[in-house]
Order: C-alpha cells, then sequence, then structure tokens
C-alpha cells in the first residue's frame, strides 16, 4: 500500500506541530513532521531507540547533549540510543522532516529533566511467552535475574527445568550469557545465548537467540516478558 500525508494517520505536538504516521510498527517507526516558525521539542533522550532526522525544507537546529549542529535540506543526522537531543526550528519559515525510529520510540522516552539511569535488570522476573521446538523452557518456566555492574546472572526454574543458571554481562541493551540447567527426566544441558531488551507498554522483554553447546548443538530462539511486582 502506497504511504503518503493523506492517508496517514495525523497528530499534534507541542506547539501546532504535526506528525504524519508512514510507518508504525514495534520494530519500526517512519513519520514525516511539519515545525511551524520558532518552534521547538522538549529535549530528551530514548534508552533504545535509534533514530535518523532527515530535512525535506528548511533548516533544523539539533542540541545533542552539550553540541548543536545545523541540519539544512537535503542532509540527515543519526541520533543513537542514550542521546540526549533536541531539534528546534529558529528560522521564520516552515521545516519539514523525516524521522526514522527502529524501534519504535512508544514507551521510550525520557524527557529533561532527567537522570540517565542505566538499565538494571536487579530483581525482575520474567517467564517465556515463545520458544523454538529444540528449547526446553515454556511459559512455567521463571527466571529471576541479578545485576551488579555490567555483570548480570540469574536462577531460572519450571516447566521441563528442573533448575538452572546462567550469568554474563549486560551491554546497553544486549545481554550475553552462557546457561546451564538439569531437565526434569535428569539430564544436564549447557548452551550460549545472546539477547536484545526491548520496552513494550512500560514491560521489559528480552528476545533470546540460543545455541545448545551440548548433544546436537542446535540453534533457538525465545522471548521472555518482565512479570510486574
Amino acid at each position: 500500500m502506497k504511504k503518503s500525508k493523506e492517508n496517514s494517520e495525523q497528530y499534534k505536538w507541542g506547539t501546532n506541530c504535526r506528525g504524519w504516521h508512514l510507518v508504525q510498527s514495534e520494530n519500526l517507526s517512519v513519520i514525516e513532521e511539519l515545525m511551524p516558525a520558532h518552534t521547538s521539542e522538549e529535549k530528551h533522550y530514548h534508552n533504545f531507540s535509534q533514530q535518523f532526522f532527515y530535512v525535506l525544507n528548511g533548516s533544523a537546529i539539533f542540541e545533542l547533549e552539550k553540541e548543536i549542529v545545523e541540519v539544512k535540506k537535503g542532509e540527515g543526522i543519526h541520533i543513537y540510543p542514550q542521546i540526549a537531543h533536541q531539534i528546534k526550528n529558529e528560522e521564520s519559515t516552515e521545516l519539514e522532516f523525516i524521522v526514522i525510529s527502529q524501534p519504535t520510540t512508544r514507551g521510550d522516552r525520557i524527557n529533561e529533566p532527567f537522570a540517565k539511569n542505566k538499565l538494571n535488570l536487579n530483581g525482575k522476573k520474567f517467564k517465556s511467552i515463545s520458544s523454538s521446538n529444540n528449547g526446553e523452557v515454556s511459559p512455567t518456566t521463571l527466571f529471576e535475574y541479578r545485576q551488579k555492574g555490567n555483570v548480570i546472572w540469574a536462577t531460572y526454574q519450571g516447566g521441563g527445568v528442573l533448575f538452572g543458571t546462567l550469568s554474563g554481562r549486560i551491554e546497553q541493551q544486549h545481554l550475553t550469557f552462557t546457561y546451564q540447567h538439569q531437565n526434569t527426566i535428569g539430564d544436564f544441558k549447557t548452551g550460549k545465548c545472546e539477547s536484545i531488551i526491548k520496552i513494550e507498554d512500560g514491560t521489559l522483554i528480552l528476545e533470546e537467540k540460543w545455541q545448545w553447546t551440548c548433544d546436537d548443538y542446535s540453534k533457538g530462539e525465545s522471548v521472555l516478558k518482565e512479570l510486574k511486582q
């Protein structure tokens, strides 16, 4: 389906600023935006979303942390997660631009004033909501995480798992760890995993890609969802 401002959902923000959702999904957002003369947005940052702004008409001023960057028509700027930023239109004409966000910024925006706190998994509990057929976790498997600095570890049990542990590290929104457990028929299993942390409506989601380091060394994927206290 072709998309344009005419057939896209429109919303208003700030002082008479407007946006049109050209693409709107959990993993990707593409918005065409229009800012009247002498308007700006609040300074903010995103924990997980990276963004690319491309100016269609006018000239934009970006305040990035303590740096000021001017982006003119036909130019763009890539803003990484956890970088505080603010866009301003200081011209006497309208500013039009495209902003691409991956994943969507919905539920992942922290406005100024803010204290930039690193994500902490300490004490958080998760349950499996999906897993490849060659995995041994199920919706009744419960994971309880601990964290100190960038070191993470967890215990897990339930379903086909009698008891298991994992240990690794966290780097921004990525987890890397090894795991081992005993299943309910008495077999000992080991593996390695990389996870991407996402936020959906304020709830943490772990999207895992793992591989057994025993038996057939097969690979699989799982998704864990945070259990709210």
